[in-house]
């Protein structure tokens, strides 16, 4: 009995603590949620995120090919929209941003054998297929084996 109760209080009380954090959630929770300014401050904070994302995704205009730090933001915003897209089920928009992230990536070859071992092989394949397109749009007129000097380099993505 001895072995036995050493084991279970400590399971008792880490119990009680998990307990008592999803209790402390779920209060706080429906504390915000009753605020009187809650569905204004959800309305806002939507409509920023929508044009904040669109914004971006829609025109690369504002692009500047010319700054690492630009390149490097854009192509983590781009590997987290297709992320977030292909988690949606949106598989066109997801393969575009991931096609996006591949032409402005300094080592496309590492990225394209990364997407090859995790993505199914038809999105694969699509993301293929629409990159020269999407590179000839990201980088103007500049070909896509020849992306320009001022793609990330490898260090600066980690």
């Amino acid at each position: 009995m001895n072995g036995s109760s050493r084991t279970f209080w400590p399971l008792v009380a880490a119990v009680g603590l998990g307990v008592s954090f999803v209790g402390y959630c779920v209060y706080f929770d429906r504390k915000r949620r009753s605020a009187p300014d809650f569905p204004e401050k959800l309305k806002a904070k939507r409509k920023k995120q929508q044009q904040r994302g669109g914004g971006s995704s829609s025109s690369h205009s504002d692009l500047d090919t010319s700054n690492p730090e630009d390149m490097r933001r854009y192509f983590l915003e781009q590997i987290q929209q297709g992320e977030d897209c292909l988690s949606r089920g949106d598989l066109d928009n997801g393969v575009d941003h991931l096609a996006k992230a591949v032409a402005v990536c300094s080592q496309p070859q590492n990225l394209m054998a990364l997407f090859q071992q995790t993505l199914p092989p038809e999105l694969f394949q699509e993301i293929i297929m629409r990159l020269p397109r999407i590179a000839q749009s990201v980088h103007g007129s500049a070909s896509s084996s020849a992306l320009g000097s001022a793609i990330l380099t490898e260090p600066d993505l980690e």
